[in-house]
């Protein structure tokens, strides 16, 4: 609805009611009147599990029972739930890394990712300021790891993820390969390596926001062995772009 979280938030708690033009705003989102929304919660309740039981979308229940037959993912993903710097190859900033957030959580008996980049060099104090945000699926099949995202923001763009699981006790990294188009230029359809970094199942998210944004190449703020491991060259024997299991 592109409407303020916190003013929406006093809405849920009763603080206080909506505008007329807010209020037609959520009636029209919801596809209820306005006296639906006001009724009790018991028989609110019962409207809404009516109205959504009418709207099941064919293709969509379709889906969903695809995902839900898909044999140990909730399981497998439940080890990788928690909060990780992302670092690959910028798409859209030649010459450039980028580090961006990622949570992968779940809600009731699937897994979800969100990820925010933030596109400019914060060493430098770049004038212009480009913010990302994707919300995405994470699936585990085949001893891999698969995550598609959608940029909620502009809704010009979707990304793929491949990583490889982590064999270790204790996670460390996730290595694999990212597919997109870059959010700013071109959208010209790319992929690069990509490395995953786990800083736990709780973080200071405004804390570790402040260590994302795009880099130099040989920065120093972008550790060694990760430069390393998400560089893109390709050998003699390579015909592709391939992934590496570190």
């Amino acid at each position: 609805m592109e409407m303020n979280r916190q003013q929406f938030n006093k809405y849920l708690s009763g603080k206080i009611y909506p505008s007329k033009h807010n209020l037609s705003r959520v009636c029209r989102f919801f596809k209820l009147s306005e006296e639906q929304l006001n009724l009790q919660p018991e028989a609110f309740g019962r409207v809404v599990a009516e109205s959504f039981q009418q709207e099941v979308d064919p293709a969509s229940s379709e889906i969903e029972k695809v995902i839900d037959s898909l044999p140990g993912s909730t399981e497998a993903l439940a080890r990788y739930e928690g909060y990780y710097y992302s670092h690959f190859h910028a798409l859209g900033f030649p010459g450039h890394l980028v580090r961006s957030l990622v949570h992968i959580y779940r809600y009731k008996d699937r897994f979800y990712s969100n990820n925010i980049e933030h596109l400019w060099d914060k060493q430098k104090s770049d004038s212009h300021r480009n913010r990302f945000k994707y919300k995405g699926t994470v699936l585990y099949l085949g001893d891999r790891i698969f995550i598609t995202e959608v940029e909620m923001l502009t809704k010009t763009a979707v990304c793929h993820t491949i990583l490889f699981p982590s064999y270790r006790n204790i996670i460390e990294t996730l290595s694999g390969i990212t597919t997109g188009v870059g959010s700013i230029n071109s959208h010209m359809p790319k992929a690069t390596r990509v490395e995953y970094q786990f800083l736990g199942k709780q973080v200071d998210r405004r804390e570790a926001l402040r260590g994302c944004g795009i880099f130099d190449l040989e920065s120093n703020q972008i550790d060694s062995n990760i430069r390393e491991r998400i560089n893109n060259e390709m050998t003699d024997q390579e015909f592709m772009l391939t992934a590496r299991d570190y």
